[in-house]
């Protein structure tokens, strides 16, 4: 047995110590493929928010899986870490955080003594090691070897945290490259050439492209209803310049071709073309063996990021998404066929509103919103003055503070005795309760042993402890009040607050019903819904198989 597949094996049984993932009868035949989309930083209402500007013809994107199959209205994420390595890592493993040991992008590993990146491993490539749970593609594989496993995403961590362990294929987006790559922990797929001399002819014809609209400026379909305005002052600007439309891109030897590229319709064109590719290459859902397929769109979180939730930018992103999805049902459908896959379309987090652009909304009424943003340069050097006053400088000249990786703060003070060291931690914050813009903070301690700090509600503190694992979470903990952000991205995420909390979930295909739910449900819920149709239960996970085919 190699050493992949025996960790596999091993993590699987850690799951389920009674059975190995116990197979039970279900009422659906098993599908043939199981597709799952996760446009990043799509919040819930997004889908049937921008319908009005969809130029699919028969409403053939999003509108089809609203019409056609399962829609669940009410899904939010009940951690509270809403960023894009803990949120992929939930999607096919049904765990939060606390059980999948994905705290944030970074952090840092107590039993390893390292800091890093997530998906980073101590073989300097890039891998699922540090994902302490199976997905449940990685269950599938174990019980069914010849079933096939295929991730594509821009973002590294999206490909490999969605996928897991044992993939056939983890391809993500290399922004210097300008190309598909994977590492050495995943088998390179024979068609990998083939596909990046196709990414290359698409990447040529980009140079100078002008990303312009294709909304109307009043839509037809309902009156009144009118498209962002192209620019207010708090959005952010294309990376070569200018904050309206057109967005050109440059020349391809220019340095800012790749930023261009990914904050555009253009990256996420690419990505479906490699699906696409993928879907026929691996001729996948073309046999009895279930097979998994896993797309991470990115494209809308970098935009997000620059324009915020509430631009033009994102209305005709999402334009552009509603296209791609309707060529990859209408693929589907075409060569695996409908009643064979199960296609999955949700999302990794939500976005908080510009905290300077709803500062202004309520002006008229003469009311104003709490809102703002917390600078992490000042917040460190806060917490290290703090620490300075309660024991002094720090010995070695630099800081306090070992490493500060949202939302957690690693503190070094190793040479503190463990009841000075906690009296410290705990005096560090009481201080950050008061600093402006922070709603929730919390030390290791008071999260290990569920004490709950005055103050805080029973909901947001499930979130917070949903979110924290003892060994990788920092010494402190710390997330933002209401319409405040961290960081100087002009809208982001990351907070237990419902915008953030708030994904999409759609199903289609499968025997699936045609249903529009209210039902409060969670991204978790994904992977034992689709377990059960495989006959494969997950216990010990956070969330529930749901009834789609009711």
């Amino acid at each position: 047995m190699n050493s992949t597949k025996a960790i596999i094996v091993l993590l699987v049984l850690l799951a389920a110590p009674s059975s190995l993932f116990a197979a039970r009868c279900s009422l659906l035949a098993a599908p043939s493929l199981i597709v799952v989309v996760s446009f990043d930083q799509m919040r819930g209402d997004f889908a049937t928010r921008f319908a009005p500007f969809y130029q699919s013809k028969k409403g053939g994107g999003f509108a089809r899986l609203q019409r056609e199959g399962a829609d669940y209205k009410q899904c939010y994420y009940r951690h509270a870490s809403n960023i894009t390595g803990p949120g992929h890592a939930t999607l096919l493993t049904g765990c939060y955080p606390a059980k999948t040991g994905i705290v944030g992008n970074d952090f840092c590993d107590g039993a390893k003594l390292t800091c890093g990146y997530c998906v980073s491993d101590d073989s300097t490539t890039f891998s699922a090691r540090n994902l302490k749970v199976p997905t449940l593609s990685d269950a599938l594989r174990v019980r069914s070897p010849k079933s096939k496993t295929v991730s594509l995403a821009l973002k590294d961590r999206a490909a490999i945290l969605m996928s897991g362990h044992s993939a056939n294929a983890c391809l993500w987006f290399d922004a210097q490259s300008l190309m598909f790559e994977t590492s050495s922990a995943y088998p390179t797929p024979s068609w990998l050439r083939a596909l990046n001399a196709r990414v290359r002819d698409s990447i040529a014809a980009c140079e100078n492209r002008p990303w312009t609209t294709i909304i109307h400026e009043r839509s037809t379909k309902f009156v009144g209803l009118n498209p962002a305005v192209d620019s207010v002052p708090e959005e952010g600007a294309y990376p070569t310049g200018g904050t309206t439309f057109p967005h050109v891109l440059p020349q391809r030897t220019h340095e800012k071709f790749a930023a261009s590229f990914l904050i555009s319709p253009f990256s996420m064109n690419v990505l479906f073309d490699a699906a696409i590719q993928a879907v026929d290459r691996e001729k996948l859902g073309r046999d009895r063996h279930t097979d998994v397929l896993c797309i991470g769109v990115s494209s809308t979180d970098y935009v997000g990021h620059v324009y915020g939730p509430d631009s033009r930018e994102i209305q005709e992103l999402y334009v552009h998404a509603d296209l791609a999805m309707e060529r990859l049902i209408n693929h589907l459908d075409k060569r695996v066929g409908r009643n064979k896959y199960v296609l999955v379309v949700t999302s990794d987090h939500g976005v908080a509103p510009i905290p300077e652009l709803i500062k202004k909304q309520p002006a008229q009424q003469r009311a104003e919103i709490d809102a703002g943003r917390i600078s992490k340069k000042h917040m460190k050097a806060f917490v290290d003055s703090v620490i300075t006053s309660l024991i002094g400088p720090p010995t070695s000249g630099g800081s306090h503070i070992r490493q500060a990786f949202e939302p957690s703060i690693y503190l070094e003070l190793s040479k503190l005795q463990e009841t000075r060291r906690r009296e410290v931690i705990g005096k560090v914050v009481e201080a950050l309760r008061q600093y402006p813009g922070v709603g929730v903070a919390a030390s290791s301690h008071e999260l290990a042993s569920n004490t709950k700090p005055t103050g805080v509600d029973d909901s947001t503190w499930y979130y917070v402890r949903m979110s924290y694992h003892e060994g990788r979470s920092g010494d402190i903990v710390y997330y933002p009040k209401r319409y405040w952000i961290i960081g100087g991205n002009v809208a982001t995420h990351g907070t237990p607050h419902d915008y953030d909390q708030w994904v999409p979930l759609m199903m289609l295909g499968g025997g699936i019903t045609q249903r529009e739910s209210d039902e409060r449900v969670a991204p978790v819920d994904i992977a034992p819904t689709l377990g059960k149709m495989l006959g494969i239960e997950m216990p010990g996970i956070d969330g529930r198989a749901l009834e789609p085919s009711l």
